[in-house]
């Protein structure tokens, strides 16, 4: 259950600023998370670094690329997608977009915890599309700017922002090899309940060769008028190796795999996933 305050003094925002400060491109080190007097915050010991690059297009036409990577600052993680045009979308003013999720997460009793502390998204110059939110867990609440105006918000259950929330449904492939899902998501400046799917397994064509992969569908729960597709490569650490974004039901954009470097590429094997 959710409540919501619109605050329009800077007293909150320069609150949360001053806690977790992210700047986009050119990441800075967070402040350390700490567990207890002088003890670090346990890693899960399969929760280790990515970097997946995308063609980005649709069924006629590339758009771009696209890079999504997990890098780890101290105790907390960085998680970010940037997408940048090419031809025809970069001449008419597509601009790059640039999302990033700043989190801890930790293991207990082998559930993956994740906690988001602070979500960016940018596209270009653009500041009507911007969103920060910053999420504080002593108190349980959610704060974020939008459009130029700001909202607090109380949580009860748990709650991830839309990039990493790919994580938790990694993890749970990883360990579960769930059926259906129900998490709670800050998504475009609100809080969502999404529904995962698993929609079964998929050999996928890609330039690392064909792969076996899971199928999950979300979407918000009630329906609505987009959902994403996300085909998950167990064999490569269940790394996204292609993701289709739909609004009513037409394919808006299209993610393909065409690079990878994660610990199965360079920890070993790394001969039989090279791009061709």
């Amino acid at each position: 259950m959710m409540t919501r305050t619109h605050r329009l003094g800077k007293t909150a925002r320069n609150r949360s600023d001053s806690k977790l400060i992210t700047r986009l491109g050119c990441m800075a080190t967070a402040a350390t998370m700490m567990l207890g007097a002088g003890a670090a915050i346990a890693q899960p010991a399969d929760f280790t670094p990515f970097e997946v690059e995308y063609e980005v297009g649709n069924n006629m036409i590339s758009a771009g690329s696209a890079t999504l990577q997990l890098a780890r600052q101290g105790d907390e993680w960085i998680y970010s997608l940037k997408t940048t045009p090419t031809g025809v979308f970069k001449l008419t003013g597509k601009g790059k977009i640039q999302e990033v999720s700043v989190f801890s997460v930790s293991d207990s009793a082998g559930k993956l915890n994740l906690k988001p502390q602070k979500y960016t998204y940018r596209q270009d110059s653009e500041a009507r599309r911007s969103v920060d939110a910053w999420f504080d867990w002593n108190q349980n609440q959610l704060t974020y700017k939008r459009r130029g105006e700001e909202f607090t918000e109380d949580f009860s259950d748990p709650v991830l922002d839309r990039l990493s929330v790919t994580l938790t449904v990694i993890d749970e492939l990883k360990k579960n090899n769930f059926q259906q899902a129900k998490l709670q998501v800050f998504d475009n400046g609100r809080v969502k309940t999404m529904l995962f799917s698993n929609e079964g397994t998929e050999t996928v064509e890609t330039r690392m060769g064909p792969l076996k992969t899971v199928r999950v569908r979300s979407n918000a729960e009630g329906g609505g008028t987009r959902h994403t597709t996300t085909w998950f490569a167990p064999e490569l650490d269940f790394v996204p190796v292609k993701i289709e974004q739909y609004k009513r039901d037409k394919l808006v954009a299209r993610l393909t795999l065409t690079r990878l470097r994660n610990r199965i590429t360079e920890g070993g094997g790394a001969e039989a996933y090279k791009a061709k």
